[in-house]
């Protein structure tokens, strides 16, 4: 530094300075006075809010909220500098803005208090948050379409059970019309049986149309919703999809649910979703296996003071540690034509649920795929 530059007098910071300086930041910046009214207006808050800053200057703060806030935002600084207790002052909050047009728009708001000369003053940092909302719906469209695909993806390894199953009541139909056919050729006297094969064509068609709706159900896109749920009935609700999968590959299907399972709060699609791909897994596991040796088993129980715990356990070969690594992992699959998205997917679904998904290879042979869910907080 030059000695003769230390004896220089400092230049005053005056208000163009500061209004220079203001207008630096990315941020939109409001200063009010005690009552609210605004007396200074940065450039980010004029192009945030679509105003001027002589139209914003001189006028209340309220004028860029929406109801109900706009009419209650005096008796808040009111309330303020009668009790300071803060609610918004010195707190950051998400909050809803409005535009000069009117245009709603949400805003993370963060608020000081700044004594100057005995007076005042508050200070507003505003951050449009419009992009990150739009972006966070973005990934959560793209998080549920991910979803949906991997449902219709297990829903299509399951064609063949399903093709079978809505196949029988259809053959039943056209059987007993074509003999509901044949007893009115031959005569009134049939009636009787007439009849009794019409109830018995309702009752097929009331079956396969049972099958449509549960696939229906399954399929459908959905968005989370977590709502107290009845861990038992959940499962019930999807146990004859997988009982008819099973069965069409030769393996026996055991489901225990204990009795007086506590609630868990969750999205009862997804967790079904769940515990869908993990059966669908245990049968691919067994394809290869001795018929004999096919047997695949569903336990849901309480494994803590504030967890349940589903176990999908399996007599294949087991998981090696070349896959058991990888296992997780977006797009790593090991059957013929597969996504490679069930388990990830399945694995994202219970951590939103706050529970954990895992494995261990069984000692007698195969694999058993747990899920552990937390009980309804009460």
């Amino acid at each position: 530094m030059n000695p003769k530059d230390a004896h220089q007098p400092v230049p005053e910071f005056d208000e163009t300075a500061q209004d220079a300086l203001m207008d630096a930041f990315i941020e939109a910046i409001i200063v009010m006075d005690e009552n609210g009214r605004i007396e200074r207006f940065n450039q980010a808050a004029v192009d945030m809010f679509g105003m001027t800053a002589e139209e914003a200057i001189g006028g209340d703060v309220s004028a860029l909220m929406p109801e109900p806030d706009h009419g209650k935002h005096a008796g808040y600084i009111d309330r303020y500098l009668s009790t300071r207790k803060p609610h918004i002052i010195g707190i950051g909050r998400e909050v809803t803005a409005r535009k000069k047009d009117g245009t709603l728009f949400p805003v993370h708001l963060a608020v000081g208090e700044v004594g100057w000369q005995g007076t005042v003053r508050f200070i507003g940092m505003i951050r449009d948050l419009t992009d990150d909302k739009l972006a966070e719906e973005r990934r959560l469209r793209q998080h549920t379409d991910m979803i949906t695909a991997s449902r219709l993806t297990t829903m299509g390894e399951m064609a063949a059970a399903m093709a079978h199953e809505i196949n029988q009541p259809l053959a039943a139909i056209a059987n007993y019309a074509s003999a509901a056919e044949r007893l009115l050729e031959a005569g009134p006297e049939n009636i009787d049986d007439v009849q009794s094969a019409l109830a018995r064509i309702k009752a097929q068609s009331h079956r396969a149309g049972d099958i449509i709706r549960k696939l229906r159900s399954f399929v459908r896109p959905d968005s989370a919703s977590l709502i107290a749920a009845d861990l038992k009935a959940t499962i019930e609700e999807i146990s004859a999809l997988a009982e008819l999968d099973a069965r069409a590959n030769n393996i026996s299907l055991k489901i225990e649910i204990a009795e007086h399972m506590p609630g868990i709060v969750a999205d009862g699609l997804q967790i079904q979703q769940v515990i869908l791909n993990l059966l669908r897994n245990g049968i691919d596991a067994m394809i290869d296996t001795e018929p004999a040796n096919r047997s695949l088993e569903l336990h849901g129980y309480v494994s803590g003071a504030d967890e349940v715990r589903i176990d999908v356990i399996d007599q294949g070969h087991g998981i090696s540690d070349d896959v058991a690594a990888n296992l997780f992992t977006p797009f790593y699959t090991t059957k013929p034509g597969g996504m490679g998205m069930g388990l990830a997917i399945s694995q994202t679904i219970v951590k939103s649920h706050g529970g954990t998904l895992g494995f261990e290879n069984n000692p007698g042979g195969g694999t058993t795929f747990y899920v552990t869910l937390p009980t309804k907080v009460t």
